[in-house]
């Protein structure tokens, strides 16, 4: 029998808390920390992006969690130069520069880019009317007034 086949028919109470989705961790961990929540919503929100867990590998999935520790990591530094008012430990700082490049690479990976939005209007006069807030303001543009400085 394929290994595959005999996770999936393996009993619930055999498997590990990580496959079961009881847990994002083998042992038990405090649900309440700031990292243990920010580590689980990025996940959620990185596995959006790609377009559900539904429809993640578990080699994605593996990835997901690898960016997902990446980035609480790198905002635990954030945090802590934050407060530091700017000086910095060059261990630090070597750290932050090798797990943000770690992270692109992550990232690169999975696929996720920047996606562009077409900010560009129709016609002028699409324009011009999503510059007008308010239909009763006397200083509409109808044709007949000017158009003011925001």
């Amino acid at each position: 029998m394929a290994a595959s086949k005999q996770i999936t028919q393996r009993k619930t109470k055999a498997r590990s808390r990580v496959t079961n989705g009881k847990s994002l961790f083998p042992k038990e961990v405090d649900q309440r920390t700031l990292y243990y929540r920010r580590f689980r919503d990025l996940i959620d929100l990185l596995s959006a992006d790609l377009g559900g867990v539904d429809r993640l590998s578990t080699s994605e999935m593996a990835l997901v969690r690898t960016a997902s520790t990446h980035m609480t990591a790198l905002e635990q530094l954030e945090m802590k130069f934050a407060l530091a008012e700017g000086k910095a430990s060059n261990e630090d700082l070597m750290l932050y520069q090798t797990l943000s490049n770690s992270l692109r690479r992550l990232l690169k990976e999975l696929g996720i880019k920047r996606k562009p939005r077409d900010v560009t209007p129709a016609s002028p006069r699409d324009y011009l009317r999503s510059r007008i807030i308010d239909d009763d303001d006397p200083h509409r543009l109808n044709g007949s007034h000017r158009v003011r400085a925001a």
